[in-house]
């Protein structure tokens, strides 16, 4: 606990408030947001501390937050420190709380479901860029644990923007419309022993089809999100993708740490990342009913590390690789896809990717090692290489593969063990 509960006697307060001094708040019954205020509990100060005792503050119209910890002191703004809210619930606003700045902060024990959604009832909306309302939303936050809380039925569960050593543990993220748990420009922090459940939408595609996904999901780490650790969580059911680390036309997430999450039964990808460099996912347990397209995929990555994963029942692959290099794919198990793993280089649209820097190889997919995995029971292929080159492939273990490994197209250089199979022998 960063804050020790002060030993002197509480303030009781009896309805909504705005909070100048430190010390000790404890609600006596439950409010509600009056008309045209939208705010309930708006603190300007630092160490304080405010327990609900399982009190509630009932929103207005899905505006304004139960709590709002804000900057205070005309002209020299101070930003609140030490600041500890509890025991709470908040429903219908916009949030149940928003930090617009912080050190030190305590958010633990609350239920902050049933905020804004900006979906209809349908579960429709636009396809994600970004968002606002739900749970919690910290921005320009130097410090913060967010833990045991309960964060259902919004737009985001937990929305964590601008900030820095941030550490969420132990919530529950269920049915948001955009994300269970997002980071965004957030760096050194912690998505640690969550649940999360069913975060998704439908939007219309660029096809013009209706369709689930539309860059939902359970954790999301963009707009230069790095430095980051996403462990121990579990994620089930209905998510858009179970955990994204998304840098299209957005600055990287890079030398992020995935690792021993366990991941079911996400519509899209299980894991997928994009455009940056660094980034390891190890030891996750990865499974599909056979509706998931891929474990991990990810492209125009550099220097990706995929280790000790056990993958099963990917309708696509256990994990696909675009136009990469200098991965290290070793000691996974990946069971029972379409193919275990699969390298390609292809065409790309540069007025679709005009952010990329130029390259010299048209980012070719090359410089990858593929070593040490056991591919059992995949229908098309263990190992699949498509114009991907200068690979080292080695001591890998096949296992009741349509054919252990398939190389077509491009392969310079590439160093394989097991012996691909001839163009004559492509399914």
């Amino acid at each position: 606990m960063l804050i020790p509960t002060p030993s002197v006697t509480p303030t009781v307060l009896g309805d909504c408030a705005e909070i100048w001094q430190s010390g000790y708040y404890v609600m006596a019954n439950d409010f509600k947001t009056k008309s045209k205020r939208f705010n309930c509990m708006i603190v300007q100060a630092s160490d304080v501390v405010i327990d609900c005792n399982g009190h509630s503050i009932e929103g207005l119209n899905y505006q304004g937050y139960a709590f709002l910890i804000r900057k205070y002191g005309f002209p020299l703004l101070q930003t609140p420190n030490n600041v500890e809210i509890r025991n709470c619930k908040a429903f219908r606003g916009l949030a149940g709380m928003f930090a617009e700045a912080g050190t030190n902060l305590y958010i633990h024990d609350n239920d902050f479901s049933n905020n804004y959604a900006d979906v209809d009832s349908r579960r429709y909306g636009n396809f994600l860029g970004l968002t606002e309302g739900g749970g919690i939303h910290l921005d320009h936050v130097q410090g913060a644990r967010i833990e045991n809380n309960t964060t259902n039925n919004g737009a985001i569960g937990i929305d964590v923007r601008n900030s820095d050593s941030v550490f969420i543990r132990n919530n529950t993220a269920v049915n948001n419309s955009a994300w269970g748990i997002n980071l965004l420009n957030t760096q050194n922090s912690q998505v640690a022993g969550n649940t999360l459940k069913d975060n998704v939408r439908y939007c219309t595609w660029g096809s013009g089809v209706v369709g689930p996904g539309c860059d939902a999901g359970a954790v999301i780490l963009q707009d230069g999100a790095s430095h980051n650790v996403v462990r121990n969580n579990t994620i089930t059911g209905q998510n858009g993708s179970g955990i994204f680390i998304k840098a299209h036309n957005l600055r990287c997430g890079d030398d992020n740490v995935i690792q021993n999450n366990k991941i079911t039964d996400a519509m899209y990808n299980a894991v997928e990342l994009g455009f940056c460099a660094g980034n390891k996912i190890i030891g996750n347990e990865i499974t599909g009913n056979g509706t998931t397209y891929v474990g991990v995929s990810f492209g125009f990555d550099s220097g990706t590390e995929i280790r000790d994963n056990k993958i099963s029942n990917m309708r696509n692959q256990g994990i696909d690789s675009w136009n990469s290099r200098d991965a290290v794919i070793q000691g996974n198990q990946i069971i029972n896809s379409r193919e275990g793993i699969f390298f390609y280089w292809n065409t790309w649209d540069p007025k679709q990717f005009g952010f990329l820097a130029p390259s010299p190889d048209n980012y070719a997919s090359r410089d990858n090692t593929i070593a040490d995995n056991l591919l059992r029971d995949n229908s098309v292929a263990g190992i699949h290489l498509s114009n991907s080159i200068q690979n080292r492939v080695t001591g890998n273990t096949f296992v009741n593969n349509g054919q252990d490994v398939w190389v077509e197209g491009k392969q310079d250089g590439n160093v394989i063990t097991q012996a691909p199979a001839e163009p004559s022998d492509r399914p």
